[in-house]
């Protein structure tokens, strides 16, 4: 059973990008984008992986990467043992179960239980693994919840697999700063993620250097490196807390027909950013939290302009409509 589960995660898509950030100029005989430099090959080469035109002369199109894989077998890695842990019983949405308060395990490659005494694990708490010796994770269960910075500065980590609902949620800062994670791979229920959860590792870096927007499971993750006229690809659902933020490069961004929330903080503080278009089917943008600092920008939905003081009153209108 363990192996059909694990079997499932590797249709997740970690990195799917589908867009690359810069100026986006249409034309008939299709797409190009600048990138940070101002051209447009290294954009085209990021979207189709081939460079330049086809051989038919059209524009390249976007082609989904291929699926990231555990770095292990866990199918054949026992379940760490009970004594490497401290439980206690926690309700969390609705879900009863428990909670790894404490890790007193030597590290290494642990595989924590998916329940103990019959309650299912759903919660570790924050800064449990923080700067401890693990180098490969593995976390299944109905419900997962990942505390802020659990695993935050684990030198030694190398690779997660984290298998979860749509219920699940991992925190702020989760793996940060784990200057050696370079395998992340995520069942792709899971699309509740807060601000920076990989910030500071090498697996972001070459994420961003493959696709300035870093997409995970339909949600912006990262867009940092963004720059000019942001377009994001259909499909995305969701812009996760503090994705673009201080991002003082970007000017304009297109949201396509399926978004349905823009989470807080996604905007804050990107100072060059002057318009955006909030699309009918919208579900929440979290008001002027998601825009702070966004003295120029003004959001369009169903035909009205609305300036950042205004914000809060737009996502009354979308909460109520």
């Amino acid at each position: 059973m363990k192996k059909r589960v694990l079997s499932m995660v590797l249709a997740c898509m970690l990195a799917f990008s589908a867009a690359a950030c810069g100026k986006d100029d249409s034309t008939q005989g299709g797409q190009t984008r600048q990138d940070a430099a101002g051209g447009t090959d290294a954009a085209q080469d990021m979207e189709s992986g081939t460079g330049g035109q086809e051989e038919d002369g059209s524009q390249p199109v976007w082609v989904e990467p291929e699926k990231e894989e555990p770095v292990i077998d866990w199918s054949a890695v026992e379940t760490a043992p009970e004594e490497d842990f401290w439980f206690t019983d926690i309700t969390v949405s609705g879900f009863e179960g428990l909670e790894v308060r404490a890790y007193y395990g030597e590290g290494g490659v642990v595989k924590i239980p998916e329940s103990y005494n019959g309650k299912p694990v759903i919660s570790i708490r924050k800064e449990t693994f923080q700067d401890t010796e693990v180098t490969d994770v593995y976390i299944s269960g109905e419900y997962i919840r990942i505390g802020t910075r659990a695993f935050a500065g684990c030198a030694s980590l190398r690779s997660i697999v984290i298998i979860g609902g749509a219920e699940s949620l991992i925190n702020e800062r989760a793996f940060a700063d784990c200057e050696n994670l370079t395998s992340v791979v995520i069942s792709e229920d899971i699309v509740e993620f807060w601000g920076y959860v990989f910030e500071g590792t090498p697996w972001l870096e070459n994420k961003r250097q493959e696709n300035p927007l870093v997409i995970v499971n339909n949600v912006v993750l990262d867009g940092q490196l963004c720059t000019g006229d942001v377009v994001l690809p259909e499909g995305i659902v969701k812009i996760a807390p503090s994705a673009f933020q201080e991002n003082e490069n970007i000017i304009s961004v297109v949201l396509p027909d399926s978004i349905r929330r823009i989470e807080i903080w996604a905007f804050s503080g990107c100072t060059s950013l002057k318009s955006i278009n909030i699309p009918d089917n919208m579900e929440s943008i979290t008001g002027i939290d998601a825009f702070n600092g966004c003295v120029e920008v003004s959001a369009t939905y169903q035909g009205k302009t609305y300036t950042l003081l205004e914000l809060d009153n737009l996502q009354s209108i979308i909460w109520n409509r």
